[in-house]
């Protein structure tokens, strides 16, 4: 099942990009939008099964957007974010019958994710009977020249000999590979472009190496980094082109893992140029936005000075004069602030607090609600209550 995410906020996206497993429901994340224009597109071009989409968004609201695409493909499942309990909106909603309505304030990753493998049983169920119809099963095995031309691919993908056998490709990524991918995954977030293409070499070198996964696996791989790399510039990149959504579709019709990867590598070159520019007058408010950045995309552990020092080449005394000139608050008071707001969304979505206290990397439950205390004035029970 192929699924689109069409929302403005970029924690939002990351976000969902991020908690919800993908693989695990045996869906692909093929693309993402900011604006309703762009999810237009984005929709024609992929025709994705399902589509998490949010309602207020420039350019085209996420309503507009829904009609729109239903005329591409009306059996496309949408599943409506919204800050709002506007009746007007749920009315509109369900006249336009999208699949559900989630608000994000109270929204759980587990209902959602319950609710995405009910629409995929649903168009399953649908294209099953379609299937029946036309005289066809359902679960039916491929025919032999389908076969081959599968073979053929796998092996061509990793450049293996004409007539080689090798063992059927693995649906997920093998453990080696999974290794390599979070340190780059890291630079990624921190914007050390150079490491993460070194890395990404080696990560290729690692994809190589038996067991083999299939190509589809590992494409999904390449454009989650490739979205990931976008979300880390999106502010600093502010009114210039920080994605090309265009890249997803020709990683996607890599025939080798070394165009896939070139693909990649190509486009982390390019917006390290892209950043050194918008930098290359010593912007210190930019700096301490990225730095911001890297913070909370890193809340669920503890996060120390002398890590961002180290993951940013900045002196660690440097680095906290100049986030409490920029930030008018210090470094320890903004990650303690975020780690709150983050804490204070998650109760909300009805979380326990020893889950909340795991999650944001706490030792014990002790700790957290000291912390919590001592920023917010009260317990995290009071103060929900108040």
């Amino acid at each position: 099942m192929k699924v689109m995410i069409a929302e403005d906020e970029i924690l939002v996206r990351l976000g969902l990009r991020k908690t919800i497993p993908w693989a695990k429901l045996g869906m692909d994340l093929v693309c993402e939008a900011q604006d309703g224009e762009e999810a237009y597109e984005q929709f024609k071009r992929h025709l994705p099964d399902i589509v998490l989409v949010d309602i207020e968004m420039p350019k085209m609201d996420g309503l507009q957007f829904v009609r729109y695409a239903k005329g591409k493909r009306a059996d496309a499942r949408f599943v409506m974010l919204t800050c709002h309990q506007d009746m007007k909106y749920l009315r509109e909603a369900i006249q336009l019958q999208v699949h559900d309505f989630i608000l994000k304030s109270t929204l759980d990753m587990d209902e959602l994710c319950g609710i995405l493998q009910s629409l995929a049983l649903d168009l399953a169920r649908e294209k099953e009977a379609a299937a029946a119809l036309a005289g066809r099963t359902a679960i039916e095995a491929p025919a032999p020249d389908a076969a081959s031309a599968r073979e053929a691919e796998e092996r061509g993908f990793y450049g293996a000999p004409e007539g080689a056998r090798a063992a059927a490709p693995l649906e997920v990524l093998p453990e080696t590979a999974l290794k390599l991918r979070k340190p780059l995954a890291t630079s990624l977030e921190s914007l050390r472009f150079a490491d993460a293409r070194r890395q990404l070499r080696e990560l290729g070198q690692a994809l190589r190496e038996p067991p083999l996964a299939h190509p589809h696996v590992v494409k999904n791989m390449m454009t989650e980094l490739l979205f990931r790399s976008w979300s880390a510039c999106d502010e600093l990149l502010a009114g210039q082109q920080a994605a090309d959504h265009l890249l997803v579709d020709r990683i996607y019709a890599s025939e080798r893992l070394e165009d896939a990867t070139e693909l990649l590598a190509a486009e982390l070159e390019r917006l390290e140029q892209a950043l050194a520019l918008t930098n290359s007058d010593g912007d210190k408010a930019k700096i301490v936005l990225l730095i911001k950045q890297y913070i909370k995309t890193h809340l669920d552990r503890d996060i120390t000075l002398q890590e961002i020092a180290n993951a940013f080449y900045i002196n660690s005394s440097y680095l906290s004069r100049l986030f409490k000139e920029v930030s008018s608050m210090s470094f320890t008071e903004f990650v303690v602030h975020e780690k709150t707001e983050q804490a204070i969304v998650m109760m909300r979505n009805g979380k326990s607090l020893t889950e909340i206290s795991d999650k944001l990397g706490y030792l014990n439950l002790s700790s957290f609600t000291r912390m919590f205390k001592k920023a917010r004035g009260a317990s995290p029970s009071r103060y929900l209550k108040g």
